[in-house]
């Protein structure tokens, strides 16, 4: 039976308390997962950050500790945190590459972290690769903290040279702040029943009261538009969305 892994910031681990329009045609004939494969790579990405988040990594220097680790798990990562995090990753390694893939209703870059072994962030970079191309997403509900500190970890891992056989298969697409805007909406109330941070969360939806888990169909939101444009020009073969709930 598998185990469920329970993961709150709040309290401590272990403590209770461009345009790619010929892309399918440059695509190797191999590239193409079974859906077993698929399967099992959505299911090892998404147990790595949570299990990232919930016990901890070795970083590769205190400069790649999150705010949730730097105040004891009692905050969660600001935008610009989350932005400085990406950026420094990319300029400490050249499998990092940082860039955006839209913007919110009030106009922040949402931002985007390609990792691989491949030159540039371009969706021609990944897909001449022939690598799977794995999507993963935190924050879409910006008070469910978890998923955007995981990420944040299991680009820390990656840095640290752990799970370095991904390069070997995959390219990861890490997108730790979808809901940016209801992410800068903190208090101590937008989600009443949850255990931390103590120094407030961010809201369930974004700028436009639009809950961003409901706008796939109608894209309502810069945010929906945004991920499906990134979705129309990587066209990953696994998205994982880290919700907390």
């Amino acid at each position: 039976m598998a185990k469920r892994v329970r993961c709150a910031i709040g309290w401590r681990p272990g403590v209770q308390k461009t345009h790619v329009s010929e892309r399918r045609g440059t695509r190797m004939a191999n590239s193409k997962p079974g859906r077993a494969t698929l399967g099992r790579l959505a299911a090892c990405a998404a147990a790595t950050a949570i299990a990232t988040a919930c016990g901890g990594s070795s970083p590769p220097g205190d400069a790649f500790l999150t705010r949730a680790e730097r105040t004891d798990y009692q905050e969660t990562s600001s935008y610009a945190d989350v932005v400085d995090f990406l950026q420094r990753a990319a300029a400490s390694s050249p499998s990092v590459h940082y860039t955006t893939y839209g913007y919110t209703t009030e106009g922040r870059a949402l931002p985007l972290a390609v990792v691989g072994d491949i030159p540039d962030p371009s969706p021609a970079s990944v897909w001449l690769s022939g690598k799977t191309v794995v999507y993963l997403q935190g924050n879409i509900h910006a008070g469910e903290v978890c998923g955007k500190e995981a990420l944040q970890m299991l680009l820390r891992d990656l840095l640290a040279g752990r799970h370095g056989q991904w390069h070997e298969s995959m390219v990861l697409l890490i997108a730790p702040i979808y809901n940016a805007d209801g992410n800068e909406r903190v208090t101590l109330t937008n989600r009443g029943r949850q255990h931390g941070p103590f120094g407030g969360m961010g809201q369930r939806p974004n700028a436009q009261g639009y809950d961003l888990n409901r706008d796939h169909m109608k894209l309502e939101s810069s945010e929906a538009r945004s991920v499906a444009r990134l979705f129309n020009v990587y066209d990953p073969h696994v998205a994982v969305d880290l919700h907390t709930t």
